[in-house]
């Protein structure tokens, strides 16, 4: 993400879901093992919405990143209870083929951590996002065959994987609690920008996986949504380790890959910056062009799901005052909710807790939850907005 403008002002928060002190800072409650802080009450016994928590959530969620895979179960069900206790409905999570099928083609270890973690969100009502990613060292490709982020030589051994995954927890499972626990899968994440594809971004290859997981997802579950893209913010690099979203899409379409997904998945992320700075390398305004793309391919009725944005709080160049970080969140869903309702799903916030605490690194402090569960200014922001009508 390039950054062209600095703000030389801090937007201050109003309103009843924040209290200020007169240094601008709160002391942030601590959140139980219920998720919830005291007096308030937004999940009942099961997990589930309470009464009166607007509809607004299934506008939302969250993406923890793969570190909920292998975290301790207590930190996990923490987690998970602080989620559901916002009133977002949404969960993205990611189904590790390289975990899953790391020991070879014919094994399925789901029992490493796929299945408890399905099982533990659905129990508390979350709607779950599967993202199926990362290549297994049977499967690589040679010229990266030491990372899990590189497509498979063969795009036809990642779409079994896809299927395998939808047997498994669609609604043809054979196992009853984890049939119809996930319904919406995500192929990939960022290929357009290299950290996650290496070495080069590859287009062409991208859509070959794209259509042959579709079609093999489809075929076990004709009523899942398959999202693609779930880029990254990027700019066009001649070198081929990044692709613009726009560009990525363009090629997906160019490749013969417009009629193998029913939504896009893009990153937002503008961080420090507000999502509502209009600029050429905005990634919230970018979903607007993306869209328009969309239209221009006869694809104008798919939505736009925002699988992960959010900004990280600290003293890094790039990290913001949790203050500005409520902010941020507010203009993110207050836009995404209004001028940008008709062709966008859910948007989901990078992440319910901080997976770190070293002030001096951005990305260990992206939460609305400090790593001891201390709530940030942000998550009060995030429940009052969806409770709003």
């Amino acid at each position: 993400m390039r950054r062209r403008r600095h703000f030389a002002h801090l937007i201050t928060i109003t309103g009843a879901a924040l209290v200020l002190s007169a240094c601008g800072v709160t002391p942030y409650p601590v959140l139980g093992s219920g998720g919830s802080t005291a007096g308030t009450r937004t999940v009942a016994a099961d997990g589930r919405p309470s009464p009166g928590v607007a509809h607004q959530g299934l506008r939302a969620g969250f993406n923890p990143g793969s570190g909920i895979l292998w975290m301790n179960d207590a930190d996990r069900q923490r987690e998970l209870d602080a989620m559901a206790a916002t009133g977002a409905r949404w969960i993205a999570l990611d189904f590790d083929w390289n975990s899953i099928q790391g020991d070879g083609p014919s094994s399925f270890r789901w029992d490493r951590s796929t299945d408890t973690v399905v099982r533990q969100a659905r129990a508390r009502g979350l709607r779950i996002i599967g993202t199926l990613a990362y290549s297994p060292p049977w499967a690589r490709r040679s010229v990266c065959a030491n990372t899990s982020h590189c497509f498979p030589t063969d795009p036809a051994a990642f779409a079994r994987f896809a299927g395998a995954s939808a047997a498994r927890y669609g609604p043809s499972s054979t196992i009853p609690d984890l049939r119809n626990s996930v319904r919406v899968w995500q192929i990939w994440n960022e290929p357009n920008h290299y950290p996650f594809v290496q070495p080069t971004v590859d287009i062409p290859g991208y859509t070959a996986m794209l259509k042959q997981s579709y079609s093999s997802i489809k075929t076990i579950d004709p009523g899942a949504t398959v999202l693609a893209g779930a880029t990254s913010p990027a700019g066009d690099d001649p070198n081929g380790r990044e692709v613009a979203p726009v560009t990525f899409l363009r090629g997906i379409y160019a490749n013969g890959g417009g009629g193998y997904f029913d939504a896009f998945s893009h990153h937002p992320y503008t961080f420090p910056y507000s999502p509502l700075d209009e600029a050429p390398w905005n990634a919230f305004t970018q979903t607007k062009v993306l869209h328009q793309e969309m239209v221009e391919h006869g694809d104008g009725a798919k939505k736009i799901w925002a699988t992960e944005a959010g900004a990280g709080t600290g003293t890094d160049a790039k990290a913001v005052s949790a203050t500005r970080q409520a902010q941020l969140l507010r203009d993110y869903y207050t836009e995404w909710n209004g001028g940008y309702r008709d062709f966008t799903g859910p948007l989901l916030w990078f992440t319910v807790r901080d997976s770190g605490t070293n002030p001096a690194s951005v990305y260990e402090n992206f939460g609305i939850l400090s790593h001891d569960f201390r709530a940030k200014p942000a998550r009060a922001v995030l429940v009052a907005l969806l409770r709003a009508p």
